[in-house]
């Protein structure tokens, strides 16, 4: 089964290559159930949509992916991307066969800083934003090599990607529509996080139906900093689909 992962604002779709190493790898209960049950694997796709032409707002980014979809696929969102990925899930519900939301919000109520990165994105657009950006993304730094990454790919970010993502996400409140969500849904949240509380992720899982909250010791990237327990989450949700 393909698993469609959007990553946040400035973050390289190789955020999320520990995570599709250990998809790679057979689950215990995988390996336990192969000879009785067919079990359908999972591979991981990203999505560079900073990279792509504008516009960059949420409706559109979230239109953009579902064209490149012709089947139903496992969504995950992390950040600005869990925005764009719930807008995709309500406006394509065929296209999403179920949804991991990963430290994101259905508003930036409470992310009180926001205002404040717009004006820097207008205004001290550089390498040291992006450095500012990214190491509060980590609770558990990343190695030399792929803060290095990281920070090249969000070089070749246009600023106006960034503009109109966060602009967007600013003033977009998918609260009321949550109700909606019909696929399976996992929200997963890094207790670290110094943007995002716990208590905001337990609200937007409360508001979605059936909705299950995984809270992991991580922080704003949990995709990269305990991968194997977000691939045993990928696992679990694919299973939620599979029964269903």
């Amino acid at each position: 089964m393909l698993l469609v992962a959007v990553p946040g604002t400035f973050c390289a779709p190789s955020v999320f290559r520990p995570l599709a190493e250990a998809l790679a790898e057979p689950a215990p209960d995988d390996a336990v159930r192969v000879d009785a049950v067919r079990v359908e694997p999972v591979r991981v796709e990203s999505i560079s949509w900073m990279t792509e032409p504008g516009p960059w707002d949420i409706a559109t980014i979230a239109d953009r992916i579902a064209l490149r979809l012709t089947e139903p696929v496992l969504l995950l969102g992390h950040s600005t991307g869990g925005a764009a990925a719930m807008h995709l899930a309500l406006t394509h519900p065929r296209l999403v066969a179920g949804l991991l939301i990963v430290n994101s919000g259905a508003n930036m109520h409470g992310h009180g800083d926001v205002d404040r990165i717009l004006a820097t994105i207008e205004t001290a657009w550089g390498p040291q934003l992006h450095s500012a950006v990214l190491d509060r993304s980590f609770a558990t730094p990343p190695t030399e090599a792929d803060r290095a990454e990281l920070l090249a790919y969000a070089a070749e970010v246009p600023q106006q990607a960034a503009l109109d993502a966060l602009r967007s996400q600013r003033d977009l409140d998918l609260t009321p529509r949550l109700a909606h969500l019909r696929c399976p849904v996992t929200v997963v949240h890094g207790v670290l996080d110094p943007t995002r509380t716990p208590d905001q992720a337990r609200a937007l899982a409360a508001a979605i139906p059936g909705a299950l909250l995984r809270l992991v010791n991580a922080g704003h990237s949990p995709v990269y900093e305990v991968p194997d327990l977000l691939a045993a989450e990928v696992i679990a949700l694919r299973d939620r689909v599979g029964a269903s």
